[in-house]
């Protein structure tokens, strides 16, 4: 492969995923009780032979250090490493001047001394797998100025609101690129996925710097589709946009299933993550568990059903957790009642009894709260 320098996006705006983003980047998040989304797009930065990373972070950056400082990702320390640059906080009063294009441009120097002939920008916010080497073949065969990942949904209506949706000509050629308000349901969503050369990189960022204090490389790239030759790869396989509170319960429901799990981690394509060296969960007498991820060093004494449960989670006798999320670190005591939850770390749920959401609108319970 030629020499390809990969940058991890923090997530843009259109991102608000209820609760959980209050204390930490979406990419910062445990999913499937034992991973962080992050880990999904890095390890596929290294399994496709991209060891020189940089990891670009808007705010709140305590939990997505902490993380990746305590995973390997498999890297070549030699060859390279994961570099993570922090967004500069220029409109502390104004989060909607704080856009991709201004973190590229400020640390613009790290990626010149990389010297890679090409970038690979990928979304810290959505969960797929990919081979990057495969998008940048194609690519380098199409000849094309710049090229977008993307997957044929027949969802758009209800998911990706917000994103960008394509058009593109019979040749996979974009003519076109617009904003997903949930008009149609069959659509060619980008996965906000894009491969072209370093070059071309630093002049649409110092275009987009010049043109709006407000674009994105999104928005950049739309206005270029008529000069440049933008190009489409499609995507086949699972995809998940953790844009909303329902999408980031949506995929932990999905993913837990064995058969979904495999299509994503494999012995030829693992995930790494951080590692904790805590003791097996410990099913007490009476303990029920069906359909569901358990992490380790939990203690289970009551009812789980179709749920992940993440690391030293203690549910007590009596207690039925149905179709929840429910974080590390976590208490759910005897007789509680949990439905279509999504439970943040540190949570003691004792004196309410029963809690009800649905699988469209799931119930949020705070970081830390005590109910």
């Amino acid at each position: 492969m030629s020499k390809i320098l990969g940058l991890l996006n923090f997530e843009p705006s259109y991102v608000n995923v209820r609760g959980l983003e209050d204390f930490r980047p979406i990419s910062a998040t445990s999913i499937l009780g034992r991973y962080r989304v992050v880990d999904f797009m890095l390890s596929n930065f290294t399994n496709s032979g991209i060891d020189s990373i940089k990891v670009y972070i808007k705010n709140r950056p305590r939990s997505i250090v902490e993380h990746i400082n305590r995973t390997s990702y498999n890297i070549n320390s030699k060859s390279g490493r994961i570099h993570m640059l922090f967004g500069e906080d220029y409109y502390s009063n104004n989060d909607l001047f704080n856009v991709d294009i201004q973190a590229f441009k400020t640390y613009m120097e790290f990626v010149d001394v990389e010297n890679s002939a090409y970038v690979v920008i990928a979304p810290s916010h959505f969960i797929f797998k990919q081979d990057f080497s495969e998008l940048l073949a194609y690519h380098t065969k199409s000849k094309n100025d710049i090229t977008i990942l993307y997957q044929n949904v027949n969802n758009s209506d209800t998911d990706y609101l917000m994103g960008d949706l394509l058009s593109l000509d019979d040749n996979k050629r974009v003519t076109d690129i617009h904003k997903n308000r949930g008009k149609y349901k069959n659509s060619y969503v980008s996965l906000e996925t894009y491969v072209m050369s370093t070059l071309t990189f630093k002049q649409l960022v110092e275009e987009a710097s010049t043109t709006s204090s407000l674009y994105s490389l999104s928005d950049i790239i739309s206005d270029n589709v008529k000069i440049l030759k933008v190009g489409a790869y499609q995507h086949r396989g699972y995809c998940a946009c953790i844009s909303t509170l329902r999408a980031y319960y949506e995929a932990n429901m999905h993913i837990k299933k064995e058969k979904e799990l495999l299509k994503l981690i494999n012995e030829d394509w693992p995930i790494y993550t951080m590692t904790n060296d805590s003791c097996p969960t410990l099913y007490k007498k009476g303990a029920k568990v069906s359909g569901s991820i358990v992490a380790n060093g939990c203690q289970i004494e009551g009812t789980v059903i179709n749920s992940v449960i993440g690391r030293n989670v203690i549910v007590k006798p009596g207690a039925i957790v149905k179709d929840s999320v429910i974080l590390p670190d976590t208490f759910i005591d005897k007789n509680v009642k949990l439905d279509c939850a999504v439970v943040d770390r540190l949570s003691i749920v004792t004196h309410i009894k029963d809690l009800k959401g649905t699988k469209e609108d799931p119930i949020y319970i705070k970081r830390g709260d005590r109910i």
